[in-house]
């Protein structure tokens, strides 16, 4: 779902002519290594090792970034689902009942829970069915960083 999340906001600043001032001119911290956290989640021998360095490497990246629209949202964000994750053995919960109901493939950073609890709280159990009928199953740390995404592609920083 993020990947719509992005491609909205990305048509609406090029829409409203903001690409040029919300993405290009920006001071960013160490940019470059944003891909590194979403590779290191990639490789599955040793998932444990990985997964708490890449939402390590991840959040110190946003942190480092906070002065960019929208990134203190995607830290929240980000450190909901990690802490989540983290909690049920780096794998983010789902609902079970949501996922037979939508036909959503759990794969290996999913794990199902048959009926709401604590632990599922920040997972994955907010259900999103979009106009064209795909549907997702989405935290509320989710949330914080659709609406982070939307901050940083849409607002223009005042200058200084």
């Amino acid at each position: 779902m993020i990947v719509y999340v992005f491609a909205v906001a990305f048509l609406l600043s090029l829409l409203t002519k903001r690409i040029k001032h919300v993405v290009m001119e920006r001071n960013y911290k160490f940019f470059y290594l944003f891909p590194v956290p979403f590779i290191l989640q990639m490789i599955t021998p040793y998932r444990e090792i990985w997964m708490p360095l890449s939402f390590a490497m991840l959040i110190t990246l946003l942190i480092l970034n906070k002065h960019i629209p929208g990134f203190k949202l995607i830290t929240i964000g980000t450190v909901l689902n990690s802490f989540v994750m983290m909690i049920n053995g780096w794998k983010m919960p789902v609902l079970k009942s949501l996922a037979e109901k939508f036909e959503l493939p759990i794969g290996m950073r999913h794990v199902l829970v048959d009926h709401f609890n604590l632990k599922l709280l920040l997972g994955d159990w907010i259900p999103v069915v979009l106009p064209w009928k795909e549907a997702y199953i989405i935290s509320i740390g989710d949330i914080f960083v659709y609406i982070g995404v939307f901050l940083f592609l849409l607002k223009v920083e005042k200058k200084q």
